[in-house]
């Protein structure tokens, strides 16, 4: 008899384990659950006795180990959520859309890095709910630190087959009080954050087990992310908002007045003429490079 009731309290694990529905119904109705077991009396009684709690987080780490592979580029990241013991707690919450991605098929490292990413910054954004100082801003840093690297990795170059920007040249300084119908592209890799903490503050602050963190407070900076084609390197600057602003706006062949409508959008308070001599001073720097419009860009 007790083999039978270890085998069925070990089927009731291993769904739990593998339905994580069923395991979030479970913690809230434990009653009519096990009630609706096929089991015997005693093995209802030995399941009730159960810590549901220790399950959920046994099922988180069985995910955490299945990505172990995300903290070669996110060390970091797992840092923080260590720091702030909600690690295994978060594989477990996200327990159910691992498993949904994996029945889809095999995912690539990319995508499953990606659908991890995505869960965890929705989870942080919640405008309700605990807060972790300096765990989105440090998420964000090493996020686009990695999409950047990716593009560097991934972008092929003309002699590879690559489109090489299209239009020639077309120097002079920017314009804010007309139409300037320029186009702004990107001589590289660039990718803009605004944060409320400096990352690289709370990076140092990790340091001997995160003591310096307990007098974190916010410290609000703009980073640009510089992936350097003939380099191969990231860059990461601070800028400051009006620079972010007009890089952020730089996207998709816009021409420079709409670049600078762009960036008052994200920068309402930002003076036109300001922002257009940030864009000069970009187009100095070798950030972006002014053309004319390619006709055949669409």
């Amino acid at each position: 008899m007790p083999d039978l009731v270890n085998s069925d309290i070990n089927s009731f694990v291993a769904r739990c384990l593998l339905d994580p529905g069923y395991l979030d119904r479970l913690a809230r109705n434990p009653h009519d659950e096990i009630a609706a077991l096929p089991v015997s009396t005693g093995t209802r009684t030995a399941i009730a006795g159960l810590d549901f709690e220790r399950v959920r987080l046994f099922a988180g780490f069985i995910s955490k180990v299945q990505h172990n592979d995300l903290w070669d580029d996110f060390p970091c990241t797992r840092s923080l959520l260590r720091y702030y013991r909600v690690e295994l707690a978060t594989f477990a919450d996200y327990r159910a859309h691992h498993l949904e991605l994996a029945r889809a098929g095999k995912p690539t490292r990319a995508a499953k890095t990606e659908a991890f990413l995505d869960f965890l910054e929705s989870r942080l954004r919640r405008p309700v709910g605990p807060e972790y100082p300096g765990l989105l801003d440090v998420l964000t840093h090493e996020r686009l630190h990695w999409e950047v690297t990716r593009s560097l990795l991934e972008r092929p170059g003309p002699d590879q087959g690559g489109s090489p920007v299209r239009g020639r040249p077309a120097p002079g300084p920017v314009r804010a009080d007309r139409p300037d119908r320029r186009t702004v592209v990107a001589c590289d890799v660039l990718r803009v954050a605004a944060l409320s903490y400096d990352p690289l503050d709370v990076t140092a602050r990790l340091h001997d087990g995160g003591r310096a963190l307990a007098d974190l407070a916010p410290n609000a900076v703009c980073l640009c992310y510089w992936g350097r084609e003939s380099a191969g390197t990231v860059s990461v600057l601070a800028v400051d908002p009006p620079t972010a602003s007009v890089l952020a706006a730089v996207d998709n062949y816009r021409p420079v007045h709409q670049v600078l409508d762009e960036g008052q959008t994200l920068l309402p308070e930002a003076d036109r003429g300001d922002l257009a001599r940030v864009l000069d001073k970009a187009v100095g720097q070798g950030l972006v490079r002014l053309i004319d419009i390619p006709a055949a860009v669409e």
